[in-house]
């Protein structure tokens, strides 16, 4: 290795900031034969290390060809990438990839063999003992929320599309690679399970912290999976690389504010989480209370139901006045009322919650920790002041532009 080469490995592992880069593109291009135009022109990047960074833009952009390109699934044309300093451009593209989870909106499971054998399937290249495999099966099954008990010997066919999909993730994380790569992973999944997918992965990030590059089309998927939001132009030019926070306050140019478009003010409530705001609490009452309890709660409150909870905290019914009248029967608490409809943890957006509250009847979106223990309530005051402060925060920040405009 020469003295430049030395170098320029060193520096692809080096943020100016001194933080860790994990993957650095440098003047990467590709040009596909026939095609008058590259898909992918001199793009240069640094990607941190344990950061969730997303490829976004219109279709046809180049953001899925680029990422193809960091695993080489498509051979760059020209330039280079590093990999944890080293430079990976030359290199047996097969072990490159086994560096690098991959999951795909379609999925790709293995029909025709069980979840456990889906998940295996790296491992086993790789040579790992059977033990050691079928741990790391149940650990990754476990880790995604699928009792291994149920789900390793099933097949694909007998899964929800979002089950599916969480055995795409444990897959693409079986040889516990630093880096995945996840192409529009819940594009092909109903909104409402979405949500809740997109919510347990960032919840799972929290855990294993991975770098992760993320493409999307959906601008407030971005702003809701990233650290940091890279919007691109056709040929993958870079139109705003930057936290999704910066983006929404202050878009680079005419072209990142109409992607963005309207409605910022709601956007940023994807950048507050539940764990961000304080909870009020609720009435609450254990499943065993007694009628006449219940109605103590309810009369010492200003609430018109209260909230059942189980032995171990967990929510089971809303319960008011006119529930405990109509059904004076000796059943017990958890077996009249109403199913709590709006239940969220801490890591869930507030623009998710609000969605769950304006369908729930009060207006409320219970908190439970990772146990499903209560512990406490978002209301729509809660989110209303949280919509206040932001509009605060943008007015403070452009009366500080102006004046430093005219000092200019």
């Amino acid at each position: 290795m020469t003295d430049t080469e030395a170098t320029d490995t060193q520096d692809a592992g080096t943020a100016t900031d001194g933080g860790k880069i994990q993957i650095r593109l440098e003047n990467l291009s590709k040009r596909f034969p026939g095609q008058r135009d590259p898909a992918v022109d001199d793009l240069s990047m640094d990607i941190p290390e344990g950061e969730i960074v997303i490829f976004v833009g219109p279709s046809g952009c180049g953001k899925t060809t680029t990422m193809k390109l960091i695993n080489r699934i498509i051979e760059p044309t020209s330039g280079r990438i590093f990999l944890d300093g080293e430079d990976v451009t030359k290199t047996n593209p097969d072990l490159l990839r086994r560096r690098m989870g991959y999951v795909i909106q379609q999925i790709g499971l293995f029909p025709h063999v069980t979840i456990a054998n889906n998940i295996a399937t790296v491992p086993k290249m790789l040579g790992w003992k059977p033990q050691r495999i079928s741990e790391r099966i149940d650990e990754l099954l476990e880790m995604v929320g699928m009792d291994p008990g149920d789900y390793r010997n099933r097949y694909p066919k007998e899964l929800s599309g979002g089950q599916r999909q969480r055995v795409g993730v444990a897959r693409a994380m079986s040889a516990d690679p630093d880096v995945m790569l996840m192409d529009e992973p819940f594009g092909a999944i109903d909104p409402i399970t979405r949500d809740r997918l997109q919510n347990e992965f960032l919840r799972l990030q929290e855990q294993i912290k991975k770098t992760i590059i993320f493409v999307t089309h959906d601008i407030d998927e971005a702003i809701k999976m990233g650290d940091r939001i890279a919007i691109l132009r056709e040929q993958s030019h870079i139109a705003q690389f930057d936290s999704p926070e910066r983006i929404l306050v202050n878009p680079a140019d005419d072209f990142v504010a109409d992607f963005i478009g309207r409605g910022a003010s709601l956007k940023r409530l994807s950048l507050s989480r539940v764990r961000d705001v304080e909870l009020h609490q609720w009435p609450t009452v254990p499943d065993g209370a007694s009628r006449d309890e219940v109605r103590r709660v309810l009369d010492a409150s200003n609430k018109s139901a209260v909230l059942v909870l189980d032995d171990q905290r967990r929510p089971l019914r809303w319960v008011n006045a006119d529930h405990l009248h109509r059904t004076d029967d000796g059943r017990a608490l958890s077996e009249i009322g109403l199913s709590p409809e709006a239940v969220v943890q801490p890591n869930a957006t507030l623009s998710d919650t609000l969605n769950e509250m304006l369908s729930a009847r009060y207006s409320t979106a219970i908190v439970v920790d990772s146990s499903h223990a209560y512990q406490g309530i978002v209301d729509i005051d809660t989110i209303n002041e949280t919509v206040r402060s932001l509009r605060r925060a943008e007015r403070t920040r452009l009366e500080g532009d102006d004046l430093e405009d005219r000092d200019d």
